[in-house]
Parts: C-alpha cells; structure tokens; sequence
C-alpha cells in the first residue's frame, strides 16, 4: 500500500425509487500500482466533530463516487465536483450528509445537466428528504430544475442487495446506530472494502465480512476513549475497547484497519489506547490522505 498526500483546498415520500441491484454503465476507472489495479480512496475528512483542520466524514473514491459527504466542497474543486456522480450515505446525521446540500447547488449554478444519484436504505433516503431536502432546510433539488428532470435522485439500496457501477459492486449491510445506518462493502477487481459508518457493538457486518474474499482494508469508527463508555454506548459509538471486541470478530481474516471518526477533543487519548492493541496494526487515518489498496 503506498499513501500520499493532497492539498487541502414528513410524510413518507411516494416517489421513493423501487429496492433492487441497478444496473449503471458508468465506468468508474481504476489505477496502477505497480502491475496490480488498485482503489483509490482520498480521505476528505475522517473526524466525529468539526473544528478548524479536523474535517467531517467523506472518502472520495476513483473521482466520481462518494461515501458519505461531511466534507466535501471545502476541499474539492468545483471541477472535481462536477465529476461526483454518486453519493453513498450511511446514515442521516448531518456530519455525514452536509454537503451534499452544498455540492447540488454548486452543480446546479454550474449548469449540470447530469443528476447527481444519492444511494442508501429507505429510511435514511426518506430521512433526507424529510428533514433536509424539505424546502425548509434546503431547497428540493429532486424537484429542480423540474421533477421530469431533477438534479438528484434518491436511489434505494436496500440492505443486502448490490448495485453495480462498471467494474464495481456495492451491497449495503445494516450496523447498529441511534438511527438508521448501512455500512458499504464496496468491490472491484477482486478486492474489497468495507466501510461501516458509524457503529457500536454489531454483528451481521462481520459474518459478511468474514465471507468476503478478497477483503483488503475495513474502514471503522471509534469515537471516544475508553474512559467515556457510557456515552459511547448510549449514543452508539465505538471506544479501542469495544473496537478490540469487534476486531476480533474477523477471526482469521486479515484485513487492514483502517481507524477514523475520533471525536477531535479526544483524539490523543484515543490514539494511546489503540497503539496499545497488540492484535492487530490499526491505522488512524487523517483529512488529506490518499490510500491505495
């Protein structure tokens, strides 16, 4: 694996799509790395709260395809966003869906012509637009310029079914969260990648994950020190000893670990803990970081 760095720079809807794998002919392009093919995944924000240089969550995949979107028109370029063609969201807190408000309107006034394609479980999608794409908070862009030819559509993807993007396939797995949320296990070219949003203590992801051949990194969250437990537990959130508990639920798999979401104010105490874990090499990750795989 080789790294590198970037500058930083109400009521139920009825037009909610139909549950199904989608085909897509988008072509989402891989790269190089020596003579294997690999992801690319640029880190846009990787943090639980937002203060200044700690960005929200969002990874930013082969240049077109987002998972989550905390962060995302602070960093890029608004040519970089008019190439975004999908969003995946895990859940429907706003440090993972922000900017999606943001990044449809700069489509907008930059005249695409393309929707950008928002894709997650009933719930959450229903979530986004009754709470965020409302014309209240945000203008309805599923409704602008005009509903026959809106600048984004809410794609459901049900938990356990796949969509295939080109070379890709993502299928959604249920975590355990205060609200609704999905994890991704993303694949391509005989690898994958499990991205589990935020999470507690949960089980079915791991049987998946185990089953996966191929798998090559896990990206999990863990919020808080060990000293907090009790608050990591009510609002349904992973401190390094709950991490070590569902780490070891990989049994002999041997992914990468992939470590994010500390909350900033707590990030030190956090990082202690992990370096401490003898069973497997955890890497924190940061905002700006590109990660091959």
């Amino acid at each position: 694996m080789a790294c590198d760095r970037y500058p930083r720079s109400g009521a139920k809807n009825n037009c909610l799509p139909a549950e199904g794998m989608v085909p897509s002919r988008q072509h989402i392009p891989v790269y190089m790395d020596g003579e294997e093919l690999c992801m690319k995944i640029r880190v846009l924000g990787c943090h639980g709260s937002q203060l200044p240089h700690h960005n929200t969550t969002s990874f930013f995949l082969e240049k077109s395809i987002l998972v989550d979107a905390g962060t995302v028109t602070t960093v890029l370029s608004l040519e970089e966003q008019l190439r975004i063609d999908y969003v995946f969201v895990t859940h429907a807190h706003l440090d993972h869906v922000r900017d999606i408000t943001f990044l449809v309107d700069n489509l907008y006034y930059a005249k695409r012509e393309r929707p950008l394609t928002v894709c997650s479980s009933r719930g959450i999608i229903e979530n986004l637009h009754r709470h965020l794409f409302n014309n209240v908070i945000w203008p309805d862009f599923s409704k602008i310029p005009s509903t026959k030819a809106p600048l984004i559509k809410f794609e459901i993807l049900a938990p356990g079914r796949k969509k295939i993007l080109g070379d890709w396939q993502v299928r959604a797995i249920g975590v355990h969260h205060t609200v609704e949320t999905i994890g991704f296990m993303m694949e391509s070219k005989g690898k994958a990648v499990l991205f589990l949003g935020d999470t507690g203590p949960t089980d079915g992801v791991w049987k998946v994950a185990r089953r996966m051949k191929g798998l090559k990194a896990v990206f999990i969250e863990t919020s808080l020190p060990s000293s907090m437990q009790g608050i990591a537990d009510k609002t349904g959130h992973l401190t390094p000893v709950t991490l070590m508990g569902e780490l070891k639920k990989l049994k002999d798999a041997k992914p990468k670990i992939y470590l994010y979401h500390m909350k900033p104010r707590y990030a030190e105490a956090i990082r202690r803990e992990v370096t401490a874990i003898q069973d497997r090499k955890i890497h924190i990750i940061e905002d700006g970081q590109a990660i091959r795989i």
